[in-house]
C-alpha cells in the first residue's frame, strides 16, 4: 500500500485501487463549485483539485487509451475538463477572459445559475448581481404601472 500513495497523488488507504474513472458527470460540479465561490474559474484549478480524486488511467498521457481507442497526448482528466468547460462555453454560462485565461459565469442562463446556488445553498458571485442589475431582463418593464396593479 506504501507504493500506492507515490503512484496516486494524496490517496491513501484501501480505496486508492478501487477509484473509478472520471465522467463530465464527476468533473462538472467541480467546476461549478469554483464557479459559484470566485464567479470565475481557471483550467489548472480544476485539474489541481481533480487530481487527488482520480485513477491512474484517468492521468496518464502518451499512450494508447484503451478507452477511446486512440493514441492520446492529453490525459483523460484534460479530455472530460475540456469537454465540460466547453459545455458551458457554447451553453453560454461562462465566457473565456483571454487576458486573464479565465472562464467567467455570465448572467445569460441565470436559472440555471440559480438552480446550482439553491441545490447548494450557495451564494450568488458578487459580479453576477452587479451584471443582472444592469441588464434589462431583471428590470420590471416600464409600462408596468406596480402602483396601480396593487388595486
Amino acid at each position: 500500500m506504501e507504493n500506492a500513495r507515490h503512484e496516486v497523488p494524496s490517496s491513501v488507504g484501501v480505496f486508492a485501487d478501487e477509484m473509478p474513472l472520471l465522467t463530465t458527470a464527476q468533473v462538472r460540479p467541480y467546476v461549478i463549485a469554483t464557479l459559484l465561490h470566485r464567479g470565475a474559474v481557471r483550467y489548472s484549478e480544476v485539474l489541481a483539485s481533480l487530481t487527488p480524486h482520480c485513477n491512474m488511467s484517468d492521468l496518464k498521457t502518451g499512450g494508447w487509451d484503451p478507452l477511446d481507442g486512440e493514441w492520446c497526448e492529453e490525459t483523460r482528466l484534460e479530455k472530460l475538463l475540456d469537454e465540460v468547460l466547453g459545455e458551458f462555453t457554447s451553453e453560454g454560462l461562462v465566457r473565456y477572459n483571454e487576458e486573464q485565461d479565465l472562464w467567467v459565469l455570465t448572467a445569460k442562463h441565470i436559472s440555471t445559475v440559480i438552480s446550482w446556488v439553491a441545490s447548494l445553498g450557495a451564494k450568488m458571485p458578487s459580479h453576477l448581481l452587479t451584471e443582472m442589475s444592469r441588464e434589462q431582463i431583471c428590470r420590471i418593464p416600464d409600462y408596468i404601472d406596480i402602483e396601480n396593479e396593487s388595486t
